[in-house]
């Protein structure tokens, strides 16, 4: 073989080297760029906020805003805030010094529309208790990758009623993409949630939707959880259905002692004391953990004092779902998933139920868990008896066949 063929050789070699490393770092970075820079962004949109009056539209101009501290609309009501597009309005607070979020709004009847929050130092955007949230084609990310100091939430309604979120994209953060908590009427569509610890989370919410949005890239693509010890407890009926949940196997990057820092790589959708909720034509693929995961607040071994809440899952439908594994062994980085692995040792599961039932619990099913016509070459569902130290694991379907 002549120089020259070695030379050409080594340069495709190079090039290949170099597109894998191009291909690499995008996927575990975000990148928000504008030509137009915005150096004092924090007085120009703050000033917008303090003199919004109530039923007027706040319009940000194209362009990137450097913005070093928290930006906040108080009780002002029916205020529209509009940027010219995702890509085109960019705030970014990478050189956020103070403050908790990166937008707090506390007030009725709120619009928010066509920009992009970056980089905040907490959470991207906070929303409490506010009665009538609109979120529409906005979008939430940390642009230094997977890494725990990232804030926890980026879309976060907390403590409202009214939420519609449509159309948005949450990437990069360190608990979950778009997270709706203790609130009520809640809507999530045609969203985009990709490299959360969580894409979609509904927590400790009444009456909620989630529907026709991808989650893929996740640790978990989209929990179902009911925790103690907070305002609203005990959230009940929530419609999951047409989502795509796909390969969300990414590391677990949240900090120690937060819920979600238990959740394996490799999950679908994961259920944590909810009840009322059902599951229905959705793609749940290419997970190494679980597919779906059905689990009562006790598998956590964590404590409680709030004396209403009610740790259990149950009136669960799992039902006309198209359900692949990943070819992989299952997580060990977290309990849960290294106790998957010692029940099913290299073998990741469609539906997993930890079985844990109230204490006058009786029947076949007391718990109400409904499991039918889910599409799989072969579907592998376990009864874990997580309550008896998995004593009597119990893999036939035949008792949840209902709806």
């Amino acid at each position: 073989m002549n120089s020259s063929t070695n030379s050409h050789n080594l340069r495709t070699y190079l090039t290949l080297i170099c597109l894998l490393c191009i291909i690499s770092c995008k996927s575990d970075k975000d990148v928000v760029s504008h030509e137009k820079v915005i150096p004092n962004g924090y007085e120009f949109l703050q000033e917008l906020l303090i003199d919004a009056k109530p039923n007027s539209t706040i319009e940000i101009p194209e362009g990137l805003y450097k913005i070093n501290r928290s930006l906040s609309l108080d009780n002002i009501s029916n205020v529209t805030i509009k940027g010219a597009g995702k890509d085109k309005t960019i705030l970014s607070f990478l050189e956020q010094s103070s403050g908790a979020e990166g937008l707090r709004i506390t007030a009725d009847s709120i619009s928010l529309q066509d920009f992009t929050v970056a980089d905040a130092s907490g959470d991207a955007i906070k929303l409490q208790g506010c009665n009538g949230v609109d979120i529409r084609g906005v979008k939430t990310t940390w642009t230094q990758g997977t890494k725990s100091t990232n804030g926890a939430y980026g879309l976060y309604p907390v403590q409202c009623v009214g939420v519609n979120i449509d159309n948005c994209e949450a990437a990069y953060a360190s608990d979950a993409g778009i997270y709706v908590g203790q609130s009520k009427d809640i809507i999530v569509k045609n969203c985009y949630a990709h490299h959360n610890v969580a894409g979609i989370e509904i927590e400790n919410c009444i009456n909620s939707e989630v529907f026709d949005n991808l989650s893929e890239n996740n640790t978990g693509g989209l929990l179902v959880f009911d925790l103690p010890d907070l305002k609203q407890i005990n959230g009940k009926g929530c419609k999951v259905y047409r989502n795509k949940i796909i390969n969300n196997n990414l590391k677990n990057f949240a900090t120690e002692g937060n819920m979600v820092a238990i959740i394996p790589p490799g999950s679908g959708i994961v259920l944590l004391a909810a009840k009322e909720v059902e599951i229905y034509e959705n793609e749940i693929i290419n997970h190494k953990t679980m597919g779906v995961g059905i689990c009562s607040y006790h598998i956590t071994e964590t404590s409680w004092k709030d004396q209403r809440y009610d740790p259990y899952t149950y009136d669960i439908k799992i039902h006309n779902n198209t359900l692949e594994r990943k070819t992989a062994i299952p997580d060990v980085s977290k309990r849960f998933g290294q106790m998957v692995n010692m029940l099913f040792p290299g073998k990741p599961q469609d539906i997993l139920y930890d079985g844990i039932l109230k204490d006058d619990a009786t029947g076949k099913n007391p718990m109400n868990i409904c499991i039918r016509d889910n599409k799989s070459e072969d579907l592998r569902f376990a009864n874990i008896d997580a309550a008896n130290d998995f004593e009597n694991v119990d893999r036939n379907l035949s008792a949840y066949d209902c709806l």
